[in-house]
């Protein structure tokens, strides 16, 4: 087929049916993920049934307060959780473990984090393999986290899934018995570094006879429950997800989009157990950074109805069948319509890569063979058409930029305006394309633009099957079909097809296209933002690459004017947003960030707040300043700029330090203890003005290499007397900067708070007590 310079065309009806069939594969595509949420069960539901009624009683006594690790909360919601199983029959138990976690960066510095965690765990035993003779099957692990950050009441993030866990427990209680057995891990010390689920894989002994983990999240305060992420899954693990929970979707693309979000969810140290891991979690009414929106108020019954229903089905299947142990190499998965899913392993993703790219050498070579392809207007288009994504790119980032009145239709919590930007942007970004497109044909030729479309998708798929195997059926299987299309057109028998067949091909190959890519722009678009429009805009560039032969054939001008309208009018409706969509969704609660900071060096203590507006009462507090300076007197200028005052020095104890040694070169080292009167929850250590080469806490070795910098965190030791020997570099003066950290503040030492207002998250402030030590 001569497609550069064959003009016939089928008739009408065959392009109307064309359209019709892609718009409606298009609408499929799109409805495909809209599951409706399940109605939350009321208290008087069926005993083996889960009821977001029952699991909300223990929400709302576990999300009283921030529950930091090693505070009086987290202290309290945990007995909370033990008691809770008693009372259902469990017999739990809680391990109490030390454990250890360091970080660096590309830079030499170091983080070692050092802490006590309190997990609760349970056991379901299982009737398999308890008689005489037969062997233990593998349990399956069910793990949650019960601690939250100091400023959070964590209702989602934390409480929703032990709530969950806790009602999963009761109904399974009153359910069918289970063959395998089911461990359940409350696990502390999840915001700090996941040390509590550290503590369990490394220490525990149950931890050897996992053979399939399952973890829950909060990823927001509403949406459905998904699959958000999977490590080493094998293909048993991935059917049985499919066939347990049909309703909870999910796609290998969409995690490794969330891992480009802030504050995405990570599977911790569950995948040192060296068995499939499936991570679900919620990402619907995302949360603030500050967590301050994590309320219970806000929290949506039907996602806690449909991640305990969820759980509970999961655990039900996975403890009657077989488990398979094995850790593969992970699973490529994603939905199709009509609730289809294809999973395949990641080990196929380069061997499609291959054969991509032997199929774009045979379609190349066809297309030399049977048209007036030459290598000048084909090296034109390899370059063109990859700037033109890119322009596409910059321009839908420089759109949100500098239009600030767009700015509105960002609420994911009411997407109509989101998703109207979203249109507008699209569609003018694909106006813009068929008529560079256009231009490009008259210049190059369809058959050249196709080409380079594709070749250069093939180097995507190859970029993808490097740093993202998840995503890469993204692009496998849309650039596959567009490349048999391309290869059919040029087949001998095609030459004497009639122009609907040819048209038929041509929707075909754009077909896998639209399944995939729609619903994928869609979604990366709401995990992401606007401000990370780029990458949409690349799933839609992908999108309309593969179709470029069926648009140099059949879209004709008014195509392109049509769009342009479309994205004018979804951009003026996105600019309509109502600023009261927003404001109905401020916090109900908000953390407190007053700090009060008792320093040893300047032997005196200080009211501070970070740099913003202050209320009537806190500018009654700081009425010294008019303005937010930097302390000099006391943080140098390494500190921004805050608002501060002079306080009363009884609100906590100064850090109680006993210098052993000052060792001087060359074993330069500091030998000192540390016992926290305050019994703080947390303390800080930092080294200053010295590298350090080997760092011991009570003989345990938290550093034995050079590091630039070395900060180090110690969590829940209470009033233990800590032993530190830091050996530095050389010979310098050096220091080491202590602050010990207090959920709370002294309330007694602050003037009466007004009523009224958005009231205060409960011990959200903050008090630190901090002594500098220097080695001469």
């Amino acid at each position: 087929m001569m497609l550069d310079n064959d003009d016939t065309r089928p008739g009408l009806p065959a392009g109307l049916a064309a359209l019709l069939f892609l718009a409606l594969l298009a609408w499929l595509a799109l409805r495909s993920g809209e599951e409706p949420a399940p109605a939350p069960l009321p208290r008087t539901a069926p005993a083996e049934r889960f009821s977001a009624a029952r699991a909300l009683e223990q929400l709302n006594i576990i999300a009283q307060a921030p529950r930091p690790i090693a505070s009086s909360a987290n202290r309290r919601a945990r007995e909370h959780i033990v008691g809770q199983l008693q009372a259902l029959g469990y017999a739990p138990q809680v391990q109490r473990a030390v454990v250890q976690k360091n970080y660096v960066d590309y830079n030499a510095n170091y983080e070692a984090t050092i802490g006590v965690v309190h997990n609760v765990l349970v056991r379901v035993p299982g009737s398999a393999g308890t008689g005489a003779g037969q062997r233990q099957r593998p349990a399956l692990l069910l793990a949650v986290h019960y601690d939250s950050e100091r400023t959070s009441l964590g209702a989602a993030r934390g409480a929703m899934p032990v709530a969950a866990g806790l009602e999963m427990l009761r109904a399974l209680r009153n359910g069918p018995a289970l063959e395998n057995d089911v461990i359940v891990l409350f696990a502390d010390g999840e915001r700090v570094g996941s040390l509590g689920m550290q503590a369990f894989v490394e220490q525990h002994p149950w931890a050897r006879d996992v053979g399939l983990a399952l973890r829950f999240d909060g990823g927001g305060s509403g949406g459905p429950l998904v699959l958000y992420n999977t490590r080493g899954a094998n293909s048993a693990a991935i059917d049985g997800w499919r066939h347990a929970v049909p309703d909870v979707r999910g796609s290998s693309l969409m995690h490794e989009i969330h891992q480009l979000a802030p504050g995405a969810l990570r599977i911790g140290a569950l995948d040192k157990l060296g068995v499939p891991v499936l991570q679900f979690a919620n990402t619907g009414l995302p949360l603030d950074r500050a967590g301050e929106r994590d309320t219970v108020a806000r929290l949506q019954p039907a996602t806690l109805q449909h991640m305990g229903s969820a759980m509970l089905r999961l655990v039900q299947h996975f403890g009657r069948v077989p488990l398979d142990p094995r850790s593969g190499g992970g699973q490529v998965y994603f939905a199709l319509p009509f609730g289809a899913t294809v999973h395949y392993s990641a080990a196929l993703v380069w061997p499609l890569a291959f054969f991509s790219c032997v199929l774009l050498a045979g379609a190349g070579r066809l297309a030399w063979q049977r048209t007036n392809l030459r290598y000048t207007p084909l090296l034109q288009a390899a370059f063109l058409v990859p700037a033109l994504a890119v322009v596409l790119g910059i321009g839908a980032w420089q759109l949100w930029m500098h239009v600030p009145a767009l700015h509105r239709a960002w609420n994911p919590d009411a997407p109509r305006h989101a998703l109207a930007y979203l249109l507008g942007v699209c569609a003018l970004a694909a106006a813009v394309f068929i008529l560079a497109q256009r231009w490009l044909q008259r210049h190059t030729g369809a058959m050249a633009a196709a080409l380079a479309a594709c070749g250069a998708l093939s180097i995507v798929l190859l970029l993808a099957c490097w740093l993202a195997p998840g995503a890469s059926y993204l692009v496998a299987w849309p650039l596959l079909a567009a490349l048999a299309c391309c290869a059919g057109l040029h087949a001998h028998r095609a030459a004497a097809w009639p122009p609907a067949a040819r048209l038929a091909l041509l929707v075909l190959g754009v077909a896998p296209a639209i399944v995939l890519v729609l619903p994928a722009l869609r979604d990366s678009f709401l995990v992401l933002s606007p401000q990370r429009m780029n990458l949409p805009v690349a799933m839609l560039a992908l999108l309309l690459g593969v179709s470029t032969l069926l648009l140099a054939a059949h879209a004709r001008r008014y195509v392109a004017r049509t769009l342009l309208l479309c994205g004018l009018g979804g951009l003026a409706l996105a600019g309509s947003a109502d600023e009261a969509a927003e404001a109905a969704d401020a916090p109900q609660a908000r953390a407190d960030r007053i700090v009060y900071y008792k320093d040893m060096p300047s032997w005196d203590a200080y009211w501070l707040k970070p740099a913003g507006p202050l209320d009537d009462w806190e500018r009654a507090l700081f009425a010294n300043l008019s303005e937010p300076h930097y302390f000099v007197n006391v943080f140098g200028w390494s500190q921004p700029k805050q608002w501060y005052a002079w306080a009363p020095r009884t609100g906590l104890e100064f850090p109680f330090i006993r210098i052993l040694r000052n060792g001087k070169a060359p074993q330069r080292h500091a030998d000192f203890t540390l016992v926290s009167k305050n019994r703080a929850p947390e303390i800080r250590l930092e080294v200053i003005n010295a590298k350090t080469r080997r760092a011991t806490m009570n003989g345990r070795v938290l550093l034995d290499k050079e590091a630039k910098t070395l900060a180090i965190l110690v969590y829940g030791m209470e009033d233990e007397t800590l032993h530190f020997r830091i050996d530095v570099l050389a010979d310098p003066i050096f220091g080491v900067k202590v602050e010990e950290t207090v959920p709370g503040l002294p309330e007694q030492l602050l003037p009466p708070r007004p009523a009224g207002g958005v009231p205060l998250i409960p011990l959200s402030g903050t008090s630190v007590a901090a002594d500098m030590l220097w080695f001469y």
